[in-house]
């Protein structure tokens, strides 16, 4: 079984950003988004500041989400998994979303990927809610339909709209 982090969130925060659960190397380290070859930080980067930041370290990209009212959590609470990968993912055990939403003022909320998408449809039909939410591009390097700028502007272009 293995465990997702805990929610980074703040009084100021209104927008939040959910995965499906944290590949081994994040959950090892405790650091949302640590493999090296996600997309993540660089297409967030570009979101809010229009170009990649090079970050000196993990303390550094939290600072930046906060300044830029971003929550980061996962749908899944822990599952079965062997290995990293998404699809090998079984036995799933949700978050409390409700809880969090209840807590705090999160006006937009964006899923990255596909299996963060499916996974809270089905903890919103769980539990009978009503959360609008926009599916972004996986920021996974595995996802190659669109290149980091490609998938860094379609992030952009949706929280813009909504933000």
């Amino acid at each position: 079984m293995k465990k997702g982090l805990s929610p980074i969130i703040d009084e100021l925060s209104e927008i939040l950003i959910l995965g499906s659960l944290p590949g081994d190397e994040s959950i090892k380290n405790q650091k949302y988004y640590d493999n090296s070859r996600n997309q993540f930080w660089k297409i967030i980067s570009y979101v809010f500041a229009n170009r990649y930041i090079d970050f000196k370290n993990y303390d550094e990209k939290i600072t930046f989400l906060k300044e830029h009212h971003v929550a980061l959590w996962d749908v899944i609470e822990s599952a079965d998994r062997e290995g990293s990968l998404d699809n090998k993912i079984k036995n799933e055990k949700y978050n409390d979303l409700s809880s969090l939403l209840s807590k705090y003022n999160i006006k937009s909320i964006y899923v990255n990927g596909g299996k963060a998408e499916i996974s809270l449809k089905k903890y919103i039909k769980l539990n009978k809610l009503d959360i609008e939410f926009v599916c972004l591009p996986s920021s996974s390097s595995l996802n190659t339909k669109l290149d980091t700028l490609g998938k860094a502007k379609v992030w952009k272009k949706e929280i813009n709209k909504r933000n």
